[in-house]
């Protein structure tokens, strides 16, 4: 059974969940990289990470998320999945696992950001936070695909004040997601997931909680 402590840390966590707010992680090789976004994610209530696999598969590894894949919603894309061991070999062509995300992200009402050092680039303090927003994040050496970036609805840049052309994709992750979570507690009022949610993920947690079954 659970104890006091653990429903009263389950029912807070989940009332600080929430779905306006999403991450695409598309050909993450370094696992590092990868659970340390899971771990900023849960860190800052965000529930659903989307992650489109078109050369390289997603590890989960729990001692680097800090467990965070046990309370979020993972959710994969593998279409027509090609493995590359070398990832200096640049991608081309339709990402078939992005385009399936990205099909399945504006389905859901995202506007998806693709974060990008390179060309015109909008403000985060100019985005309506009223908006659903996916962040996507590319691979630590080519960053997003070319397709990724074309068919991204605006496309956002950190700035960069110093020598370095752009920050590591976790730490891209952690700035951006924390300026949109914040942005969106503070200015918004309907950011919290809808009862029917809470009531599965309650189940899904406390199952987990009680007879330790972990995610696959």
């Amino acid at each position: 059974n659970l104890t006091g402590r653990s429903r009263e840390r389950i029912l807070r966590a989940i009332h600080q969940h929430t779905r306006r707010i999403t991450v695409l992680l598309e050909d993450i090789y370094d696992p590092l990289n990868g659970n340390a976004v899971l771990r900023t994610a849960d860190g800052l209530g965000i529930q659903d990470i989307h992650v489109a696999e078109n050369r390289h598969k997603f590890e989960v590894h729990s001692k680097v998320s800090g467990h965070a894949s046990h309370w979020l919603s993972i959710h994969r894309y593998r279409e027509n999945f090609q493995a590359v061991k070398d990832f200096r070999v640049r991608p081309e062509g339709i990402p078939a696992s992005t385009k399936k995300a990205y099909e399945s992200l504006k389905a859901a009402g995202y506007t998806i950001l693709a974060t990008s050092p390179r060309g015109k680039s909008d403000s985060l303090r100019a985005l309506d936070i009223t908006k659903k927003y996916a962040v996507a994040l590319g691979s630590e050496h080519w960053g997003l695909s070319d397709w990724a970036m074309e068919n991204a609805d605006m496309l956002i840049a950190l700035p960069m004040l110093g020598f370095t052309e752009s920050y590591n994709i976790s730490v891209t992750g952690a700035m951006i997601l924390h300026f949109l979570a914040e942005r969106l507690r503070s200015e918004t009022s309907d950011w919290q997931l809808l009862e029917m949610e809470r009531q599965q993920l309650w189940d899904e947690w406390t199952t987990r909680k009680i007879f330790g079954k972990k995610k696959a």
